[in-house]
């Protein structure tokens, strides 16, 4: 007699509770903020990673993909985090791949631009002197930017010319290897530049510039709205790091 019959008879019908193994969910925490967890996507392989994406812009990304194009969950009117959950996982791999190498082009721009900055402040003025040259600076002999104006002006604007060309070559030729997450071990921004061979000689190296490069966005964001606030250079405003101590 089955188990269940026998109870029956017994005069009542005694069912014991099914049990099952509750599934284990592993989150690893964000190193950005303490008691915050990163999202899946960001596992820690990528150098930097410390799981910050809270706002999900990792959706936002434009992969060319046509799953992607067509994804119904894209048409704003879904948040990101929803967005990500019903993408597939190269979608979302995609996604990360695209926003990766934005970050390191920015950064890497931000760090020229960092340094940059101050040393036009601190040498225009001086060489156009030598040289016989106009002073290319903007007014109040601020570095020229979007907020200090001159940006367009005169030869730094062929400068600017030139050096969007060159970006666009790089963008064209490193498209497909970005998008397409091509299976040829292609790192983001990669451009195969390295004539010191430092990424051989450390481990850290591409960790160790993209943290170099976060610092710079906020560096040089810092700069242009200091000098769009207070109307005078940058290095007259904290005139300690860029004037040696014995003069």
């Amino acid at each position: 007699m089955s188990l269940i019959a026998q109870s029956i008879a017994g005069g009542g019908l005694a069912l014991a509770p099914a049990r099952c193994a509750a599934p284990t969910m592993q989150y690893r925490k964000a190193g950005w903020f303490p008691g915050t967890f990163a999202p899946s996507y960001l596992d820690g392989s990528l150098p930097g990673d410390v799981g910050f994406d809270p706002a999900s812009m990792v959706a936002l990304a434009r992969t060319n993909l046509k799953a992607d194009e067509e994804n119904p969950w894209a048409d704003g009117n879904f948040e990101s985090k929803i967005q990500l959950v019903m993408m597939s996982d190269y979608v979302v791999k995609r996604k990360l791949a695209w926003m990766r190498e934005a970050e390191i082009k920015h950064a890497r721009l931000a760090m020229l631009a960092a340094a940059g900055w101050p040393l036009s402040e601190m040498l225009d003025g001086p060489l156009s002197s030598l040289l016989g040259v106009p002073n290319a600076l903007a007014a109040g002999g601020r570095a020229p930017s979007l907020f200090n104006g001159g940006l367009f002006e005169g030869p730094q604007g062929l400068f600017l010319g030139l050096v969007t060309l060159a970006t666009a070559y790089l963008e064209l030729n490193t498209l497909d290897n970005v998008e397409g997450l091509t299976p040829t071990g292609y790192i983001a921004g990669d451009l195969g530049f390295d004539p010191l061979g430092l990424m051989d000689k450390r481990a850290d190296m591409a960790t160790a510039e993209i943290k170099n490069g976060r610092l710079a966005m906020l560096a040089i964001t810092g700069m242009a709205v200091q000098e769009f606030i207070y109307g005078t250079p940058v290095i007259q405003q904290t005139p300690q790091y860029f004037k040696p101590f014995f003069l």
